[in-house]
């Protein structure tokens, strides 16, 4: 499959996914104050979360490497903008293995995040990009992700998030997922 064929299939997934966001968006945020999730934004909130990151890249030779895990850890910060629709600035630590060479690097993204307030539960979908660093130069990433939060407690909420991520690093394109669940307190 050539590349252009991938981002191809990546840009009508992406946009299959934000139709049924803006679809849900539009169906049920009205009627979620009905079901108990406080539904309004409630004000910034703090969130630290751990993980784990798989890696994948492409070899100089042409073939793939293998996935690699790896521990990752991140902090959020939740700022709501209208009732489901977020801006979340975020830092991520992990380790990246390229051709046996573990790098430590941090991601910094900004994600933008579409939430679905339903019953006691929040579901979102959304876009990040931001920088990768501690490979030696600042790098560019993107990607898409998918949320699903859940009230805890009066301002805690718990959350799992999973993220894919594109980086370009010395023409190999390593992508990646992340894997986080964690807490936010809500002020």
């Amino acid at each position: 499959m050539s590349s252009n064929s991938g981002v191809l299939r990546s840009l009508v997934i992406t946009v299959v996914v934000w139709s049924l966001v803006v679809v849900a968006n539009v169906v049920f945020a009205p009627s979620a104050h009905a079901f108990g999730y406080p539904s309004n934004p409630r004000g910034v909130g703090l969130g630290v979360a751990a993980g784990i990151d798989y890696s994948d890249y492409q070899k100089s030779a042409g073939a793939r490497s293998e996935w690699s895990p790896a521990f990752a850890w991140s902090f959020f910060v939740d700022i709501p903008l209208l009732e489901t629709f977020y801006i979340t600035p975020q830092t991520a630590l992990y380790t990246l293995d390229l051709d046996g060479q573990t790098r430590s690097v941090t991601d910094v993204d900004l994600n933008f995040k579409f939430i679905v307030p339903l019953s006691a539960f929040r579901l979102g979908a959304g876009l990040t990009a931001g920088l990768t660093s501690g490979l030696g130069d600042y790098r560019g990433h993107y990607g898409a992700l998918g949320y699903f939060g859940f009230a805890l407690v009066a301002n805690l909420e718990g959350f799992v998030m999973v993220q894919y991520k594109r980086l370009s690093f010395d023409d190999q394109d390593v992508d990646k997922i992340h894997g986080y669940a964690g807490a936010m307190f809500r002020f």
